[in-house]
């Protein structure tokens, strides 16, 4: 019972209060934190580390294409824990996924996630993995890392999260008066650089197609002089046909000056090289979602839990990530539509077979074997692990807590107490 509801993503205190409205008898909380210490989570570490041992010797000595983003526990600037994810370009499988508490950085959330980007990458190489390129979002302090420290592995940046911001920066400029034609091209202007990023092998190569959007947006698709040595001096496109509605923009126009200083803001510039394979972390992102399901950010748990339930969900995640198509009766794939609130439109996806969980049956054995070796039983005194974030620091507090008996006498309220309160006559 405390496995399934672990390996299923559940939650004690609901599972026990749908127990109690059905009038069945369920474990109770000392009993499962019990079974879940000494026997669930050790059970699920063990399977964990034998499946990575294989996916790693899968791609050992092999040059590999990682994607890395990290997960804070909770919402806001208040995190406690970061969830780093390194997963293979190729296959979508998950290599390594760790979990470092703030009270390893001096409880600063802020240097959390470049801490555990920097342990999960010193993981990969001392396992054989050759890494080639790293693909993270735009963080500034892997950026400086990965500049400093691992000179010889090529970075790159997710290009929707850099088309994302390209965007942003359209929209709020379009929001002048002056500058509204610019927002019936904001979404052209982004695909250019979706574009450019597919297309382009060299920085000059890119910079040459990328800046072209200027001519383009005022009817002009050809120009005398490339941006570039070894450019082109006119868009790549076929002949056109009708705009549409779509209306060119008038050069010189404020909303084409605005445009043409995003196009060649210097800073957009000088990230072009990490633009240049246009690499994408959508399927890590799915993940992060599905980290969701076992470890909501609106629920606390201890580091040894959360851990265990992002392993969990790691071993979800690659158990099904190359699942088929569903298809139907008739041979044809099966279809499901969904609505888009950001563009507007419909579309369709494809839909997958169920998912399959080969790992709890592994789990639970190695939770029975773990049990019947055990000579002393769950009964036993709690003793922190080495690496048990809880010996550096009780709490994330910056001083240490006086007796909740001395707390109840000190405490003053603005209200007055019920002892206080004199009955009316």
């Amino acid at each position: 019972m405390a496995v399934s509801l672990l390996a299923s993503g559940g939650n004690f205190h609901q599972s026990t209060l749908f127990s109690k409205f059905l009038k069945l008898p369920f474990l109770s909380s000392s009993s499962f934190t019990k079974i879940q210490r000494r026997y669930v989570i050790p059970a699920i570490e063990e399977v964990w580390e034998n499946h990575q041992g294989h996916i790693l010797e899968e791609f050992r000595d092999k040059d590999v294409v990682i994607l890395g983003d990290g997960r804070m526990d909770s919402p806001g600037h208040c995190a406690q824990y970061c969830t780093y994810t390194f997963m293979e370009n190729e296959s979508k499988k998950i290599l390594c996924i760790l979990t470092m508490d703030k009270r390893m950085t001096g409880k600063n959330s802020c240097t959390l996630e470049k801490a555990c980007f920097q342990k999960g990458l010193q993981f990969l190489l001392q396992s054989g993995i050759h890494v080639v390129e790293v693909v993270t979002d735009a963080h500034v302090q892997i950026e400086s890392l990965m500049k400093n420290n691992y000179p010889d592995i090529k970075h790159s940046f997710d290009i929707w999260h850099g088309s994302k911001n390209l965007g942003k920066k359209l929209l709020k400029a379009g929001q002048e008066k002056t500058k509204k034609p610019l927002l019936q091209w904001t979404r052209e202007v982004v695909n250019h650089f979706w574009y450019c990023s597919a297309s382009a092998n060299t920085v000059e190569e890119f910079i040459g197609i990328w800046c072209g959007v200027i001519h383009h947006v005022i009817g002009e698709h050809e120009w005398i002089l490339p941006y570039r040595i070894g450019g082109k001096s006119c868009c790549e496109h076929g002949p056109l046909t009708e705009e549409g509605d779509k209306d060119y923009l008038v050069a010189g126009s404020p909303a084409h000056v605005a445009l043409r200083e995003i196009v060649l803001d210097k800073h957009l510039l000088k990230k072009i090289p990490y633009f240049l394979h246009c690499r994408s972390t959508a399927a890590l992102e799915s993940f992060q979602n599905l980290i969701l399901k076992y470890s909501p950010k609106r629920l606390s748990y201890t580091p040894h839990v959360y851990t265990a339930r992002t392993l969990l969900a790691a071993l979800d995640h690659n158990a099904n990530c190359d699942r088929p198509a569903a298809v139907k009766k008739d041979g044809s794939l099966r279809q499901q539509r969904y609505y888009s609130k950001n563009s507007g439109h419909w579309s369709v996806c494809h839909v997958k077979e169920e998912k399959t969980y080969p790992y709890v049956s592994d789990i639970i054995s190695s939770c029975i074997e773990k049990r019947l070796v055990d000579p002393i039983g769950m009964n036993r005194p709690v003793v922190l692990d080495a690496d048990d974030p809880r010996r550096i620091s009780k709490t994330l507090a910056s001083v240490e807590p006086p007796p909740t008996a001395q707390l109840g006498e000190e405490k003053k309220s603005r209200f007055p107490m019920e002892k206080d309160i004199k009955p009316k006559d």
